[in-house]
């Protein structure tokens, strides 16, 4: 029998292990995929997106279909620099998920969103009272993620140190006391607020709308540039109340912030918080992937802590009720077609006179209440209401192309400039010829 020399054994030994190895790792590699990716644009808390992306690691890798790891990178930004991201065709997309923003802004990203039928879609409440995905095709380019609406952020702390109670209803926020203890943005200056104006005019009259709408702006020290600052002016404790969207509240409340609360008094619109996959993306099949895991009743429960979901099904919500419970204080009747003129008029009337309000205001407060030119200083101050009626908007609406032709949209707008002036400056002059 051949012996083998201790060098040979040693040898095909090596051999022997240098296979196995090589073994193992073909193994390895076949067995188990790399890890693949997903990039995200959002505008929310990096807590619940934070929250979310963990779950959807887990989630994923569990999914048969799938079976690998995924890693998500979450980028936070704003809603207009994800609306450019997401629409620049000039260079490589930095994400395939755009997550948060007006819902207009999709709307006009619409050809650069990747249409997608969810595996999630027939799930959803198609007889809820607003769009829950996109209405414009068969194959949707956008899904709502979560919903907001607006209402009135507090502080008790702050309220109980000026000796005031919590509004209850939003004409309660017209109350004398409250006055200079208000913040907001103006409406015409943010897609997230604008819809107070339609808020107020559904849930009152025409008249008695606009009434409210120019004595609540009496009681605006000054309107914030950002919703973000109106939140922080609340929970700082330098003002109790602040109108503003639900998103940006609940996510202040989300911080155990003291005595800080939100409550959508006796009448919110609710609109849809988009998600949508931007077309241009790498990630795609991992991208469809989350926007089905995001319209599960898991997903909704973790997005439930921090907004309002849009499963009907979800066990968490931040709010008193579900958005699908029948007490929740949702207006049904909103017409966007109309939002931009009542905007113009808006601005006209209040945004643009905005300190005129005000010192039409104090001479109306110190006026004499039993004289006849007390009387015609509060409908001086309240004409916006009666300038022109509820129906001549869609004459506007017809008569101006829809409010884009842009030589007769002056018109209207030099108008109401012109009127609203001489209103508010005749409620000064009666106010005082009451004393």
């Amino acid at each position: 029998m051949l012996k083998l020399s201790t060098f040979t054994y040693t040898t095909i030994f090596l051999v022997a292990l240098f296979g196995i190895s090589i073994a193992a790792t073909t193994y390895y590699y076949y067995s188990t995929p790399d890890a693949t990716n997903l990039r995200i644009l959002y505008t929310h808390s990096d807590a619940m997106v934070s929250e979310i992306a963990r779950d959807f690691e887990k989630w994923y890798q569990q999914q048969p279909q799938y079976g690998r790891s995924i890693e998500v990178t979450a980028i936070h930004t704003d809603p207009q620099t994800a609306f450019e991201k997401a629409t620049t065709i000039f260079r490589t997309a930095e994400a395939e998920i755009w997550w948060g923003g007006p819902l207009s802004l999709f709307e006009e990203a619409h050809n650069r969103l990747l249409p997608y039928n969810s595996t999630h879609k027939e799930d959803i409440n198609l007889t809820y009272f607003c769009p829950l995905m996109d209405p414009t095709d068969n194959t949707p380019h956008w899904y709502a993620a979560s919903l907001y609406g607006l209402g009135v952020m507090y502080n008790e702390h702050r309220l109980n140190e000026l000796g005031l109670s919590k509004p209850q209803t939003w004409t309660d926020l017209t109350h004398y006391e409250y006055e200079g203890n208000i913040t907001m943005v103006d409406p015409t200056q943010s897609e997230l607020t604008s819809p107070f104006i339609t808020l107020i005019l559904d849930s009152k009259n025409w008249t008695s709308g606009w009434e409210y709408l120019v004595e609540l702006s009496a009681l605006i020290e000054e309107y914030d540039t950002t919703e973000f600052d109106s939140t922080l002016k609340v929970s700082n404790t330098y003002l109790p109340l602040a109108v503003v969207p639900d998103s940006y509240a609940y996510e202040r409340v989300a911080m155990n912030i003291s005595e800080i609360g939100f409550t959508y008094l006796d009448g919110t619109i609710l609109q849809p918080d988009p998600i949508a996959i931007i077309n241009r993306g790498t990630y795609i099949k991992e991208a469809k992937a989350f926007v089905d895991y995001i319209l599960t009743k898991q997903a909704q429960d973790i997005i439930g802590k921090y907004l309002l979901p849009t499963h009907e099904n979800a066990t968490n919500f931040p709010s008193e009720f579900s958005p699908f419970d029948p007490d929740f204080p949702h207006i049904y009747c909103y017409n966007e077609t109309l939002t931009e003129i009542i905007g113009g008029y808006y601005e006209l009337w209040i945004t643009e006179k905005h300190t005129q309000i005000k010192n039409a205001w104090s001479e109306i407060r110190e006026a004499n209440v039993s004289s006849p030119f007390y009387k015609l200083a509060v409908s001086n101050f309240t004409y916006a209401g009666y300038y022109i009626d509820s129906s001549e908007i869609d004459v506007i609406f017809n008569e101006t192309d829809g409010w884009t032709n842009d030589e007769k949209v002056t018109v209207y707008m030099n108008e109401w400039r012109d009127a609203s002036s001489r209103a508010y400056a005749k409620a000064i002059e009666n106010a005082e010829k009451s004393r």
